[in-house]
């Protein structure tokens, strides 16, 4: 008598390589991102916050770079723009601890070169398009650092017994400050203008 034996196929066994947080465009973001944006810290943790809550800020600065770059190779303005992809890649390493930390820390996480070539060059691109771009509309006038120096420094001395520095000891800080002021409302302002032209979407809280 003959018997037939019918293999019976072990239930397959799904692992997860990668996971997509959010598509800026075309572009996903992918898991390995958010793992190489705490590696190099693109933004700081704050004191006693939260992973999660740390994870989700990591992650929004994440997508408002990819936001940015992709509005930059958009315009057309990649290369046309001065980059500087060597300080760009090591403030990250430094900003990593180190090459051998992040060679260890790469092993570990299936992290590759590529991926950190990646990051550098958006890093690079948008740095190179606020110095470039942004920074030269910025101007500054004697009025607003007479009224930063009274608001700033006369108002909130006034209350005090110190002594208020004349203005021509603090002008160019004054000055300084009003410029970094400026150009974040000017990056700000671009940051708007990207995200209108850019279709985003965040799986990921």
């Amino acid at each position: 008598m003959a018997v037939s034996h019918f293999g019976v196929a072990a239930e397959t066994e799904w692992e997860t390589v990668e996971e997509v947080l959010a598509v800026v465009g075309t572009t996903p973001i992918l898991l390995s991102d958010l793992e190489l944006a705490a590696l190099v810290r693109l933004v700081d943790a704050e004191p006693e916050e939260a992973e999660s809550t740390y994870r989700s800020r990591l992650l929004d600065a994440r997508i408002r770079l990819e936001i940015e770059f992709r509005d930059i190779e958009d315009g057309g303005l990649l290369f046309r723009l001065e980059l500087d992809p060597q300080r760009a890649r090591q403030m990250l390493i430094e900003r990593g601890g180190g090459t051998a930390r992040l060679d260890s820390e790469f092993d570990t996480k299936g992290l590759v070169t590529a991926d950190l070539d990646e990051l550098v060059l958006r890093v690079a691109a948008v740095d190179a398009f606020v110095q470039q771009r942004l920074r030269p509309r910025i101007s500054v006038n004697m009025d607003e650092i007479e009224a930063a120096y009274q608001q700033l420094l006369v108002d909130e001395i006034a209350t005090s017994d110190e002594a208020v520095p004349p203005l021509a000891a603090v002008r160019d800080r004054l000055f300084q400050l009003l410029v970094e002021r400026k150009l974040n409302d000017e990056i700000e302002r671009w940051l708007a203008r990207a995200m209108e032209r850019q279709e985003i979407l965040r799986f990921s809280r």
